[in-house]
Formats: C-alpha cells, structure tokens, sequence
C-alpha cells in the first residue's frame, strides 16, 4: 500500500511538471518583470538627459544674449550693475529654472589681455574618505558668492554663469551628476573685448 502511495505521488508530480513545462500563462508577466526595471530606468535616463540638454542651451542662449548687452555699453548706460545683470540673465531664461540656483561672474581688466583675469573658484567636488564623499553627495554644492566688476569701454571682460540643477534621476543611473547633492553644475561662459563705448 504504502509503495502505492508512493508510486502514485511520483506520477502526481511527474504530471504537474509537465503541465508546468506546457503552461505559458504567465511568460508575458514574467517577461516584464525581468524587462521592466531595465526599461523604465532607460526611459527615466532619456528624460533626465533631455531636460538637461534644454536646461543647458537655455542657459547658453541668455549668457549671450545678455552679455552682448555689456559688450555693446547699452548695460553700462542703464546704470546696471550686479543685481540688474543677474536679473536681465534669469529673465533670458524665460522663467525655466529657479533664479535662487543661479551664481553669475563679470570679471573685467583695463589692461586689454585677458591673462590678467581669474576667474572665482567654482563649486567644490566631493572628495575624502568614502564616508566624507558620501556626507558631501548628500548636501547641496556650496556656490561661491557672485563677483561682479563694472566694465568700460575696450576692457576685456569674462562672463560665467553657473547654474544648480537638480537631477530627478539618482546618479547611479545616469551618471550626470558633477556637483554635490545629486546636482548638474551647468557652466555657461563668454569672454569679450567691450567695443569703444
């Protein structure tokens, strides 16, 4: 009796294996699964890459835009100085962006080359230990305060705008980030020589 039993629990799990290895129900669910996380993380990456290409050429387009306006003396004849520039530059960049993430720098010499200029130090990156790394990556970038100089006619001037975006996408996904706290520093600069004004 008790070989029976036996017997017939093997042909029992004999049977319910093959029907198993017929039964393909449930291929498409499983299928997504596996593909799902690659695919979704794919398509998050693309986005995230595209919002920082236009946030990118946004900021290209207002710093020369804007900096023209210098280079012209029609920003020096209005009376504008560090405020008023930094404000004609967000508005260039019709509202994309918030104004708080925007650091700009307007270095000028009379001497007319532009080695006499140096440009303020920009956004540390994390370094140390992987504990100070991983502290730093956690915060936002520490921006330098903004430098403005007036220019005049013939100067040389050099003109950057940095900009803190924020990545929606962790890093260890797309890799995009260059600043602390998960942040894209996007560095737009133009340098010039003021016409005779």
């Amino acid at each position: 009796m008790r070989t029976k039993f036996i017997e017939n629990n093997r042909r029992g799990k004999r049977r319910l294996f093959s029907l198993l290895r017929k039964d393909k129900t449930g291929a498409t669910a499983v299928e997504f699964a596996l593909l799902g996380i690659p695919f979704a993380a794919l398509l998050f990456g693309i986005v995230e890459i595209s919002v920082l290409f236009f946030m990118t050429s946004t900021v290209h387009h207002a710093v020369a835009d804007v900096s023209r306006e210098i280079r012209t003396g029609e920003f020096q004849s209005t009376g504008g100085g560090a405020a008023e520039f930094k404000a004609a530059i967000c508005s260039a960049m019709s509202t994309v962006g918030n104004c708080d993430n925007l650091r700009v720098d307007v270095i000028s010499s009379a001497t007319g080359q532009f080695s006499t200029l140096v440009l303020p130090v920009s956004p540390a990156s994390c370094s140390g230990s992987p504990s100070e790394i991983e502290a730093c990556e956690g915060a936002d970038p520490v921006m330098p305060a903004d430098e403005y100089n007036d220019t005049s006619g013939g100067d040389v001037v050099i003109v950057r705008v940095q900009y803190v975006h924020h990545l929606s996408v962790p890093d260890a996904l797309t890799s995009l980030s260059n600043a602390a706290g998960n942040t894209h520093v996007i560095t737009a600069t133009t340098a010039f020589k003021n016409e005779p004004f």
